[in-house]
């Protein structure tokens, strides 16, 4: 017989059933932040160049004046 509680599952399926199917709109914005986040660490450069486009789209469009 296996011994499940030995069984050490990898990160995502941990994640995908701490969620379940009971998953609050918290829990979905935590989750983005994380892979916002992990993205970030990946890929510095074009995470940067995004957030600078974003920005300046953002920034051009709601000027006051």
């Amino acid at each position: 017989m296996v011994d499940t509680a030995r069984i050490r599952f990898p990160e995502d399926m941990r994640r995908a059933n701490r969620f379940g199917d009971s998953a609050s709109l918290e829990d979905y914005a935590a989750e983005a932040v994380d892979r916002i986040k992990q993205y970030a660490r990946d890929e510095p450069v074009s995470f940067a160049l995004w957030a600078f486009g974003i920005g300046f789209v953002l920034g051009w469009r709601l000027k006051p004046w």
